[in-house]
């Protein structure tokens, strides 16, 4: 018998590429990687703010990294750029894990 999980996952990929498939079929285009990110937000799989997060700790990992800035400035810099407050920026970092590497 097939644990419960894998077939919850097995379905959710098939209506999942289903949906994708339909999609591009729709609006004429090719199927990519990027296509598919758009696909996914679009139907809301993948939230603002899952992006907003991702996003803003990935930029803080490659300033930190390449540019060495002060934690402070490599904040300002990340809210200026994605037009969020540096409180938003801060709490990002505050409840974050750290990436793997």
């Amino acid at each position: 018998m097939e644990e419960p999980r894998k077939h919850l996952l097995d379905k959710f990929e098939h209506y999942l590429q289903q949906g994708f498939e339909r999609y591009c079929t729709r609006h004429g285009i090719e199927q990519t990687p990027g296509q598919f990110i758009t696909f996914l937000i679009d139907q809301d799989l993948i939230s603002l703010s899952h992006l907003q997060r991702f996003t803003v700790l990935r930029e803080f990992e490659r300033i930190m990294d390449e540019q060495h800035f002060p934690k402070t400035l490599a904040v300002d810099t990340l809210a200026n750029r994605f037009c969020i407050s540096e409180r938003t920026v801060w709490s990002i970092l505050k409840y974050a894990k750290p990436a793997k590497k």
